[in-house]
């Protein structure tokens, strides 16, 4: 595994050199119900993209984490931290322009968080757009979406339910209190077409409109075992994804072959 924090630049140079790929791990730091640590998504997002460099090796360079995410439909619960989509875009295109100036033109975003899905949309399409680079981003959940839909029993879940706090039993153990986890309590509905998991209204909704105790879903059907097959379902699809993305034409030379 190549890790650009713990280089030196003159290691990092010649990493650079090899590497096809930058991967970037994201998540965010916000309540998690009352048994999963504040920053749950981070650390769900951090073993993933430490695996996936230990799996492609020398081709791709492991950047150091983003911890903050939009997180503002969280911040009826104590210690949840959110950033603006601005800033949160702005991040990453920073992050994106540094990339690029040291040659690095593909970033794999290894997202933890489901509210950062559509502002990392918008960071794919602005840096293939304004800086012929390919930003991807994979989430678990998302990944995984059949396996998660055979395993769920709660008709509401999405977050601290009996699907996250599975998978974080298995990605980030020392992140899940046990002992407090406890039956859903406190939900409530605040519009059949905006209510989680299958919104077809598109309106923000503040977490605390839905569940007293921030989970949504019933985490005590949660099991190890149910969170490696989640997991491993979803490691293997972002893995062929990354090989095939390290060898994905960049525009201009994927412009160059049309022309030619």
């Amino acid at each position: 595994m190549v890790e650009l924090a713990g280089l030196t630049w003159e290691d990092a140079g010649e990493a650079l050199k090899k590497a096809r790929l930058a991967l970037v791990p994201a998540g965010s730091c916000e309540q998690h119900g009352p048994h999963l640590a504040l920053d749950t998504d981070i650390a769900i997002a951090n073993a993933l993209s430490r695996r996936l460099a230990d799996d492609l090796g020398e081709a791709a360079i492991l950047y150091p984490p983003i911890p903050y995410g939009l997180s503002e439909h969280h911040m009826g619960f104590p210690g949840t931290v959110t950033l603006r989509p601005d800033t949160f875009i702005g991040v990453f295109m920073d992050l994106v322009e540094s990339a690029a100036h040291w040659g690095l033109r593909r970033l794999l975003v290894v997202n933890g968080h489901g509210g950062n899905i559509d502002a990392l949309r918008l960071v794919s399409r602005i840096a293939r757009r304004d800086r012929r680079v390919l930003v991807a981003s994979v989430m678990w959940a998302q990944l995984a979406a059949e396996e998660i839909a055979a395993h769920v029993q709660s008709a509401q879940y999405g977050h601290a339910c009996e699907i996250e706090t599975s998978v974080a039993m298995v990605l980030a153990p020392d992140r899940v209190y046990e002992k407090r986890i406890a039956p859903p309590k406190g939900r409530r509905s605040a519009d059949p077409l905006t209510d989680p998991p299958w919104a077809t209204v598109d309106q923000a909704v503040s977490i605390d409109e839905w569940t007293e105790d921030g989970a949504l879903g019933d985490p005590t059907y949660a099991k190890p075992e149910i969170g490696a097959e989640i997991v491993e379902v979803a490691y293997e699809r972002a893995l062929a994804f990354a090989q095939r993305f390290a060898d994905r034409p960049l525009p201009d030379e994927a412009e160059d072959a049309r022309d030619g």
